[in-house]
């Protein structure tokens, strides 16, 4: 059987041999990682400064934005009656554009002190990632859609899909 051998030192490094010149390559590697590490501290407080101030810079708007809305603010930010029929065509094209099958809609309009809502009463049938998505979708396009219920049904248990009845409403201000 052969003995694996290595090349001979440098002179200058024999009396050190492989074992010690090991340890100073280690010695240097470690010396290299603590001046690195000295490089992330000082990176690390100037990151910690700044986030200090952007905390400071966005106080107040946080502030603006916590502080409640009145009855009168939150009316005028609603769509007006001229916009009704044109937010129920975008919530029905939204299912089909999402390939959610549905049947047929009912819708039932009310009024009071200047608001209305529009019922939507939406039975549709499709995955329960589909709902989700146009669940997710209806809200985030229209903030004044709310969903009040909803209902979830199986056929079978071995089907994927899932018939729903979803309750929406639409509010908005009333015409004048």
């Amino acid at each position: 059987m052969k003995r694996l051998t290595l090349p001979p030192l440098p002179a200058r490094l024999q009396p050190l041999g492989w074992p010690g010149l090991a340890g100073v390559l280690a010695l240097l590697m470690a010396a290299g990682l603590a001046w690195q590490g000295q490089r992330w501290d000082v990176q690390a407080a100037a990151l910690q400064a700044e986030v200090r101030q952007l905390r400071v810079r966005a106080a107040p708007a946080r502030a603006e934005a916590a502080a409640p809305l009145s009855v009168q603010q939150w009316q005028a930010g609603l769509p007006g009656a001229a916009e009704r029929q044109q937010r129920l065509a975008d919530l029905l094209e939204l299912a089909l554009r999402l390939d959610l099958n549905g049947a047929r809609t009912e819708h039932r309009l009310s009024q009071s002190e200047g608001l209305e809502r529009l019922r939507v009463t939406m039975p549709v049938s499709g995955s329960y990632a589909q709902l989700r998505r146009f669940i997710a979708a209806a809200l985030e396009h229209d903030p004044a859609l709310s969903l009040d219920a909803i209902k979830l049904r199986r056929s079978s248990p071995l089907t994927a899909d899932l018939d729903a009845e979803l309750q929406w409403s639409l509010h908005g201000r009333a015409a004048r």
